[in-house]
Order: C-alpha cells, then structure tokens, then sequence
C-alpha cells in the first residue's frame, strides 16, 4: 500500500487522469445512462479531480486551467453534440482525461515531496 500512496504523491496529475478515465469507462461499459447523465458525472469527475490536483501541486493555475478543460470538454461533448450517446460521451470524456493528465504532468510538481521508501 506504501507503494500506491508514494505514487499518488508523486504524480498527482497521472493519478487523477488515472481515476478520471476510470471513471468514464465504468460509465461506458457498466451504467445505463444517458448522454447527458453521463456528461454530468464525468465533469464533476473532473472537476473533483483537478480541485485535488491543484491542492497538491505547485503552480496551482495549470492544474485548474487543464481541469476546467477536461471538464468544460465534457459537457460540450454531452450537451454540444446532437444527439450523443453516452458511450460516446465516455469516450470522449476518457480521451480528454489522459491528455489532460500528461499534458499537466510536464508543467506541474507535487507541492510536499513523495515519502522515501522504507527498507
């Protein structure tokens, strides 16, 4: 369990573009939702994960600007497009998420440093 805590404190922004496309596969391929649920759930997902991620980083404006993105992106895709469909919504929700995550990964540190292993 140290292992998956050092991780999550050394790459906060993975971890949280991690969980979020996690997330939107859960919905595409195990809820019975419609576009507009689906689009709902993944940009509080989002949103949700950029407030951590912003909390455990330094600078804090890229984490919120890419968050709102992914997020914002979200719900373009579930209420912008005419007539999606909620697996097309995850899809698109998913995709942001991992570009997202590796786009900030690059531009971001962990504000606390990740606990050294112990032996």
């Amino acid at each position: 369990m140290t292992a998956l805590r050092r991780l999550l404190a050394s790459e906060p922004a993975l971890a949280s573009g991690g969980a979020q496309a996690v997330v939107a596969m859960v919905v595409a391929l195990g809820l019975h939702l419609t576009a507009g649920q689906a689009g709902a759930l993944e940009a509080a997902a989002a949103a949700a994960g950029a407030l951590a991620v912003a909390l455990s980083v330094t600078p804090v404006p890229p984490a919120a600007f890419t968050g709102a993105l992914s997020a914002a992106g979200t719900l373009l895709a579930a209420f912008g497009l005419p007539h999606p469909s909620a697996g097309l919504v995850s899809t698109l929700s998913g995709l942001m998420a991992a570009l997202m995550a590796t786009t900030l990964r690059g531009h971001v540190s962990p504000a606390k440093a990740a606990p050294a292993p112990h032996p």
